[in-house]
């Protein structure tokens, strides 16, 4: 059980969805005032999210997705210890136990438009670039195998 644990953990790769922003309220104001005041664009921010909220369909497609991903602000991916220093943000970054990869770039999120639909289409496009098959991405259940076997390495 153990190297099932272990080969689980270096096989299975993370996704992270990085905004070019930070998440505090100060963050937050920082960026507002950027896109009404100064016209800065953070390319991720318009396919996740209306002028208000984020989009329903983006909710139900982040969620619908069949592996371990992350949607973190600057702030939130420093503090999990992600050095996204080499990649220009927004960003979609893919660790899969090589050190982290540039799936999607702030280019091809401007070129895909707003759209979830557009952007789904692209992550997909992408990952098969990657030869990551999305339906193969899935993670042992707590039916298959113990995570207390994973947590002691036993």
């Amino acid at each position: 059980m153990a190297s099932l644990c272990l080969e689980a953990q270096n096989t299975t790769p993370k996704i992270y969805f990085i905004y070019n922003a930070s998440g505090t309220i100060g963050g937050e104001i920082s960026y507002l005032y950027g896109k009404y005041f100064q016209n800065q664009r953070c390319e991720l921010c318009d396919i996740t999210h209306s002028s208000v909220s984020a989009k329903p369909e983006w909710k139900a497609w982040i969620s619908s997705l069949n592996c371990e991903n992350y949607v973190l602000h600057t702030n939130e991916a420093e503090e999990i210890g992600i050095d996204f220093s080499d990649f220009v943000l927004p960003v979609v970054l893919v660790e899969r136990g090589n050190g982290l990869e540039e799936l999607i770039s702030k280019k091809d999120m401007a070129q895909s438009g707003k759209g979830v639909d557009a952007f789904s289409q692209l992550f997909l496009k992408k990952l098969n670039d990657f030869g990551l098959d999305l339906s193969k991405l899935h993670f042992l259940t707590t039916n298959q195998i113990e995570p207390a076997v994973c947590a002691s390495g036993v």
